[in-house]
């Protein structure tokens, strides 16, 4: 379905009073530097709630503390049980924020590793973006959860890896590992992050000391202002080899464009994210800006952040992604305030070609000497042996962690290989080779029981999928695979070869025909199918690849230029289109 323009005017800081806005923007701009929640029934502030969940005395924080939450990594859920009904479980899921993914030293993969038995479920999510998700943790347990990782990993290690902020900043893994070419991504991604970071003072006071602290606040922040941003923003960076990150599903994202990094194509203006029957909302892929020197990357970020904070929508939430906005506005007059506002110099140029997406598995020359070794987490959920491998290595071998954007992770550093090869072996490590492509190529979000948007299974139900495409005979058909429990879209399936999102409570969506370079968007194969009739349609998909593309077309663009129709037909299964 098309994106359509509302048709209502928008309303944002530079044209409205806060009494139009939204409830969210009134809540963040009377938290002080979201540190007040301000109840009107109970003022008091975010500490006391999570004093009290501390001290015994709460489950769970209210639901003015529920929005200011998002902004220090924590999202409040509660466990759905049989048929998404809702059960009085109630948890927090805890998001660090981990620019570029790392690298992570031993001792911060301990920090990482020891929270997860401490204060969690025994498991580490890595997400679609770089970072680590902690599910299932119990409100007594939330603020000694985030004051172990801010003295044990990093301060601030989970401020801003939620909320109107600017999220992880992503860069490809191989990024200053590549033997051959050295952009210094990383370094971009960790200034990025560093210059889009709140310097609210909340975040000290209610997590790691006692008292009254609103002495030491920052109501008003000096890029966001009193009211942050809209909604959620998002930067990638690409390698010359790889696009990963999906540089085109970003609100900005960064290519090289010479083999020094001295010089970068910007896009602006993507997002997968999307509401049901609402065409007002659409994913959107992000419109090439231009080229920009490398000394003026953090500034550009900095200020599409600033005309986003002041012409995004700030009534309608679905409306408020800096996605819609840039087109709201036009390129123009966003090149034109980028330029006289901010300083920002763009010159015309044709960009240079994505990559495709590299999935960094298995042994690869390291910079530097040494190599690094990429191990497939099937939907970046480490447990059991497999995070007891990781464990060994960091301590045993002394290597470091790469988090990366298909939720695996790679060890870096590796100047003993037959010591890991050995360790992977004893803990029962499946080499990435001995995986099937269809497997290593997937990824899904977290879903149901946890994640309170979710319509639909994803995590908990995508490997029996590939089970039943692998038994059929097709796990050896190379295409990206990419599933959601709703359509936020977390884990892009817009931008895959073939993408799944949750419709209702046992429907789910099907897309067809994006590209192994994140250049194109799929399209939509089945609006609505029934969960009894995914495993027939998706085997019977990877078999219409497998039997009708003679030409040998990368299955993404062999999906792209069949007709839904014929692609129906071969898979045998029907619904209405």
């Amino acid at each position: 379905m098309a994106w359509e323009p509302s048709p209502k005017p928008p309303v944002t800081l530079d044209n409205s009073p806060v009494e139009e806005m939204s409830k969210n923007e009134r809540i963040k701009l009377e938290s002080d530097g979201l540190f007040h929640v301000l109840d009107p029934k109970s003022p008091h502030t975010f500490g006391d709630e999570l004093a009290a969940m501390e001290a015994g005395e709460a489950d769970t924080i209210g639901n003015v503390a529920k929005e200011l939450s998002k902004f220090f990594g924590i999202y409040k859920q509660q466990i759905r049980g049989e048929r998404g009904r809702k059960t009085g479980d109630l948890v927090f899921m805890i998001r660090i924020k981990c620019p570029g993914g790392g690298l992570l030293s031993p001792a911060q993969w301990k920090a990482l590793d020891e929270t997860a038995d401490l204060y969690a479920d025994g498991s580490l999510r890595i997400t679609s973006r770089q970072a680590i998700q902690y599910h299932r943790v119990k409100g007594k347990d939330l603020r000694p959860l985030v004051r172990h990782l801010n003295e044990a990993y990093l301060e601030g290690g989970t401020l801003a890896a939620c909320g109107d902020v600017n999220r992880n900043t992503m860069c490809s893994p191989a990024d200053g590992l590549d033997p051959v070419h050295d952009v210094r991504g990383s370094e971009l991604a960790q200034a990025i992050a560093d210059a889009l970071a709140p310097r609210t003072g909340a975040y000290l006071q209610v997590f790691l000391q006692t008292g009254d602290g609103s002495k030491n606040l920052t109501p008003e922040e000096p890029l966001y202002g009193k009211h942050y941003l809209p909604r959620k923003f998002k930067v990638g960076i690409a390698h010359p080899t790889d696009n990963s990150v999906d540089v085109l599903t970003q609100d900005v994202g960064l290519v090289p464009a010479d083999p020094d990094g001295t010089a970068w194509d910007l896009y602006s203006g993507g997002g997968m994210g999307l509401s049901h029957n609402n065409p007002a909302t659409a994913a959107l892929m992000g419109l090439y800006l231009g080229r920009i020197r490398r000394e003026q990357v953090v500034d550009a970020v900095c200020g599409i952040a600033a005309i986003q904070r002041d012409h995004g929508e700030r009534k309608n939430r679905k409306g408020a992604r800096w996605k819609y906005t840039i087109r709201r506005l036009g390129l123009e007059r966003v090149k034109k305030e980028l330029a006289e506002a901010h300083g920002i110099t763009l010159s015309e140029a044709t960009p240079v070609p994505l990559p495709p997406m590299d999935l960094h598995l298995g042994w690869h020359e390291q910079r530097g000497g040494g190599g690094y070794y990429g191990i497939s987490v099937e939907n970046g959920r480490l447990g059991g042996a497999l995070r007891g491998a990781v464990r060994r290595a960091t301590e045993e071998l002394g290597v470091s962690v790469r988090l990366t954007p298909q939720q695996d992770l790679v060890l870096c550093n590796v100047r003993e290989r037959e010591a890991l090869e050995a360790i992977l072996r004893e803990e029962g490590v499946a080499a990435p080779e001995t995986i099937s492509i269809v497997r290593r190529n997937a990824m899904a979000c977290p879903a149901k029981p946890t994640c309170g948007l979710a319509m639909t299974d994803a995590e908990n139900i995508l490997p029996a999928y590939i089970d039943a495409i692998e038994a059929a005979g097709l796990g050896d058909v190379d295409a990206v695979i990419r599933m959601t429990g709703c359509p936020n879209n977390c884990a892009r399936p817009p931008s895959a070869e073939v993408g799944i999102y949750g419709y209702g409570k046992n429907d789910h969506v099907i897309l067809v025909g994006g590209s192994r370079e994140g250049s194109r968007l799929a399209h939509t194969l089945y609006p609505r199918l029934p969960g009894e009739d995914m495993v027939p349609a998706l085997v019977g998909l990877f078999r219409a690849v497998k039997e009708h593309n003679g030409e040998g077309l990368p299955v993404g663009e062999f999906l792209h230029q069949t007709d839904p129709a014929q692609l129906r037909a071969w898979i045998g299964v029907d619904a209405e289109a």
